[in-house]
């Protein structure tokens, strides 16, 4: 007894097709790849008309006679790639042969050389699909024939061609995206102080990736675990990436609730693995997962229209382009869905659509979109933030001009003492100013202020206050009338913020008169010095300021210094603090200022020291 038999020796050039004429059984016995095994009971069957394959062992079997004479038969089997191993004639054929569940692909071509001396074959198909091969419902195989070499190359390349020509589209489209993800990544090394560079760029690169991946997969390029173990789950992370994007673009803070809803999000990637084991279903995967995509693909542009509503311009560009790619993910696995569980009403979701001569996943047509959306609108966001860095490097440009009107390079020489200075800004341009003035007959006006704020609006008030000081100082008034007069004009002039200052009237002889605006008083030999603080300059208009005099013996030193001093703080969040500052106000201005720096410098740092000589 013999298999089916399927006579060809008719057959002059060309191929024949072998679908029809199969004997099927389950079970397996190797046994059953012999040309002698009686498989008359078996099942006929035609290979191309199986349906969806199961994970189980089954075999086909089918007893070809070709004509005497021929040279060069090749059979052509389209078939699931490690899904099947092949018998010719009881002999295992080495390229045709079962696969881990890790190795196996879709249906792709494989030739195999039958002998020149024999007219006779028996051919046998061991299969035995993985589980996770079943669960994307692929057939076993699509065709089979036998004939001349070129005959059979020429089908194999058409049956080559025909798979990647409908993955060519999905995945140029991808490689856009990641290309897109490149730019936006170049995008941030040019204006590093904006993440939601960055996280567009993690996006685009995981979303083309991911998509990437599945189309890959899907024909035959990659091992269909590739898709269940690798791409799928990147589903879930792209989707963490889009929320902290659509946030980060905003220019708002993640809420608890989006935060909690992200850590929900990656809780399910391991639910994969379990898919492919077969432990859950595939029609209950992907709902789980468009159930879990889906609010961020509804709420984000929600959120986006919210914001704009409130006056976010820029969150209004986000809402249409933020619309595709979650949305359409998730009507993706609702077509899934609905064609994994047989419903069928929603399949349409799920097919490839035809645009011109090619035909693209609906996801493809979103992240296509997508791109060009969101390239107009970072097209004006970059626009703009460049127009804003190019006006704040001009600001500061200007700020470094008045900061050295505010900080002299070099302390003046005063007949009978020495100076010491050390300036330190916590920001490119800070608020804090000292001067020295000539007041005639051997008479020198000190000033050590520092302006609220920073940057170069700080650095103006600072300018302004100094320009009066110098008027002031020509005067001959005492430090309390000039603090009271500058006073009287901030308050009038600035538009906000204040200004603390510390007058100093210095004499030949050592006489040292003093007046506070709300500054730190001075320290002589590393004892604080008893002055009365007034209210900082520019706050109220009518202030009156008191004046404390002492006299500066031979070696002693008189230390004036800003907050920043006793406002340092270190990483664990201590104050330098007043006991410390004291310890070291008898050291050089250089010194004091260089250690608290160091200990954790926050705000500008300004020491200033005069020793009798």
């Amino acid at each position: 007894m013999h298999a089916q038999v399927v006579d060809a020796s008719q057959w002059q050039s060309g191929s024949v097709d072998l679908v029809n004429g199969w004997r099927e059984h389950d079970g397996d016995d190797l046994g059953w790849a012999q040309p002698a095994f009686d498989d008359s009971q078996w099942q006929t069957v035609e290979l191309d008309s199986l349906g969806a394959s199961e994970s189980k062992f089954r075999w086909y079997r089918l007893h070809v006679k070709l004509p005497h004479g021929h040279m060069h038969e090749h059979l052509l089997i389209v078939g699931g790639e490690g899904v099947y191993a092949a018998y010719v004639n009881g002999q295992p054929v080495e390229d045709a042969r079962l696969q881990p569940w890790y190795e196996q692909k879709r249906p792709v071509e494989e030739i195999i050389p039958l002998e020149d001396d024999e007219d006779d074959f028996t051919i046998a198909l061991r299969t035995h699909p993985a589980q996770m091969y079943a669960l994307w419902h692929l057939p076993l195989f699509l065709t089979v024939s036998v004939g001349s070499a070129d005959a059979m190359d020429n089908e194999r390349v058409s049956f080559e061609s025909q798979r990647y020509y409908a993955a060519i589209p999905s995945i140029a489209i991808n490689l856009v995206l990641m290309l897109a993800g490149l730019g936006a990544f170049a995008l941030f090394r040019s204006q590093l102080g904006h993440d939601e560079y960055i996280w567009l760029s993690a996006y685009l690169l995981l979303l083309g990736i991911s998509n990437g991946l599945l189309y890959c997969s899907s024909s035959g390029v990659f091992a269909l675990a590739v898709n269940n173990l690798l791409a799928d789950p990147m589903v879930y992370v792209v989707t963490v990436v889009q929320i902290e994007f659509t946030f980060r673009f905003a220019g708002r803070s993640v809420s608890k609730i989006w935060r909690a809803y992200e850590v929900s999000l990656l809780a399910p990637l391991a639910a994969n693995a379990l898919v492919a084991l077969g432990r859950v279903s595939t029609s209950a995967y992907v709902t789980f997962q468009a159930a879990m995509i889906l609010p961020a693909a509804l709420l984000l542009p929600v959120l986006l229209l919210i914001w704009y509503r409130k006056g976010n311009r820029e969150a209004g560009w986000l809402i249409v382009p933020s619309l595709f790619p979650a949305a359409m993910s998730a009507l993706y696995d609702v077509g899934n869905a609905s064609l994994f569980t047989g419903w069928g009403k929603l399949d349409f979701l799920a097919n490839p659509i035809p645009v011109g001569p090619v035909v693209l996943q609906l996801s493809d047509l979103a992240d296509f979109l997508y791109v060009l959306a969101i390239a107009v609108v970072m097209f004006f966001r970059f626009t703009r933030v460049s127009r804003e860095q190019t006006r704040a490097a001009a600001e500061l440009g200007a700020a470094r001009e008045i900061q050295q009107r505010l900080v002299p390079a070099k302390p003046p020489r005063i007949a009978g003492y020495t100076i010491e200075a050390a300036y330190f800004p916590a920001q490119e341009v800070g608020g804090d100013f000292y001067q020295i003035f000539a007041q005639g007959l051997g008479t020198q006006m000190l000033v050590v202020g520092d302006v609220s704020g920073k940057g170069l609006k700080a650095a103006m008030t600072g300018t302004l206050a100094l320009g009066a000081l110098r008027a002031l100082a020509t005067q001959g008034l005492g430090p309390a009338e000039v603090l009271m007069r500058l006073n009287r004009q901030l308050a009038q002039t600035a538009e906000d913020g204040f200004v603390t200052c510390v007058c100093a009237r210095v004499t030949e002889m050592g006489e040292v008169t003093i007046a506070n605006a709300g500054h730190l008083a001075p320290y002589k030999n590393g004892v604080e010095i008893v002055v009365e603080a007034g209210l900082p300059l520019g706050i109220a208009v009518d202030v009156e300021y008191t004046e404390s005099t002492l006299r500066l013996g031979s070696s002693d030193v008189l230390t004036f210094m800003t907050d920043g001093v006793v406002e340092a703080r270190n990483g664990a969040g201590e104050l330098f603090g007043f006991e410390r500052t004291s310890g070291i106000s008898g050291k050089s201005a250089e010194e004091i200022a260089d250690t608290a720096q160091q200990f954790g410098q926050e705000d500008d740092i300004t020491v200033l020291t005069l020793a009798r000589s």
